[in-house]
């Protein structure tokens, strides 16, 4: 009775979301490799030739955007930081912005623009969003968080039916090649329990990520932020005086000497809050990061999150950023993240295939 009543779901989930889970896979193959991607894509505005000079303080950033999109508040932006002497700073305009999800690169020697256009111009960038919120914001967010729910249960029903019961694992592994319908039967049902661990992983990883995504709440109860709690590992800090954006910028890497600054972005649907993100280099974990958040207006410090000091459920979500784009093994685990985005279209196509032969007979 439990096997019939979990083929059925796995049938008609399979049927019913195959293709969202389809565009999930291969809209995350492409995230895995999203800024070697961009860098080899747009090398000719986002490399640049390094120079000894120092490269330019916020505040000048903040000049030049002005000077060449006067019609676009600082307000919105994220600037990720070059993180390396030959690339540049990338800028982009948060979604319900004027021209939202643009793209600007800056060289970060002169403040010269290089490049600019909207994120159908930049196909890595258009892939994460589509990943991450099908680009249609909270409810797009919504919907991704319940594909992953559903994929996570039909890889363990996929588990469950194929389990070998009356033979042996290595008949459970076989695939019998006459005739045709036998021949993909048994292709789709040992492909998937094959690659069951790798969507499994990739599936729960993307679930716990939710707990990310969500806007910090400060001076609420509410839950969110950048972990399941938006002060969870944090430092409160109360004193500060008014101060520019360079000062501010001064201030966060007295927090966290050493570490290279990733991006300074304000914070959509809160942007009276603005954060500066830091790599963590002690950390084990490639995307450990540390923040410091602040009021964009009076230059306040309101929290410093240390990632060294998580614990919980907050700790086990930042874990699962580098296990679902493979980062945690390198070079190797992106392209296992690949495979897995090629691995569904297959599980979809046999398994509809063979439904609709079985449907007609």
């Amino acid at each position: 009775m439990l096997k019939k009543i979990l083929f059925q779901f796995h049938l008609w989930v399979g049927l019913i979301i195959g293709l969202f889970l389809v565009f999930q896979s291969v809209t995350g193959s492409f995230v895995a490799y999203r800024h070697a991607g961009n860098h080899w894509l747009h090398a000719d505005e986002m490399i640049v030739e390094p120079t000894t000079t120092p490269i330019i303080s916020m505040s000048d950033v903040l000049i030049s955007f002005s000077a060449t999109f006067p019609d676009i508040p600082h307000n919105v932006l994220s600037v990720m930081y070059p993180l390396a002497p030959d690339q540049a700073y990338f800028i982009r305009v948060w979604d319900d912005a004027p021209a939202p999800n643009m793209y600007v690169s800056m060289n970060p020697y002169t403040g010269e623009v290089t490049g600019s256009g909207s994120k159908y111009q930049y196909p890595f960038e258009l892939m994460f969003r589509l990943h991450e919120q099908i680009s249609m914001g909270t409810p797009g967010i919504n919907a991704v968080h319940l594909g992953s729910l559903l994929m996570l249960l039909m890889t363990l029903s996929g588990l469950y039916l194929w389990w070998p019961r009356r033979e042996t694992l290595n008949q459970a592994l076989t695939i019998k090649r006459r005739p045709l319908q036998r021949f993909l039967f048994g292709l789709h049902r040992v492909s998937g329990a094959y690659a069951f661990v790798l969507l499994f992983v990739v599936a729960l990883s993307g679930k716990m990520i939710f707990g990310l995504l969500s806007v910090p709440q400060f001076g609420s109860n509410s839950s969110g932020g950048f972990g399941s709690d938006a002060t969870a590992g944090a430092r409160i800090v109360t004193e500060g005086d008014p101060a520019s954006i360079d000062a501010l910028v001064a201030s966060a890497i007295d927090q966290f000497p050493g570490d290279p600054i990733r991006d300074l972005s304000y914070i959509r649907l809160n942007r009276a809050i603005a954060v500066v993100t830091f790599i963590d280099t002690d950390s084990p974990n490639v995307r450990a990061l540390n923040r410091v958040f602040f009021d964009r207006h009076s230059g306040r410090v309101i929290s410093v999150r240390d990632w060294d000091e998580l614990s919980g459920v907050s700790l086990a979500e930042d874990w699962a950023f580098p296990i679902h784009s493979g980062e945690i093994i390198g070079n190797f685990g992106r392209f296992i993240v690949l495979l897995s985005g090629l691995v569904m279209p297959f599980l979809f196509i046999t398994g509809a295939w063979l439904w609709w032969k079985k449907r007609k007979a």
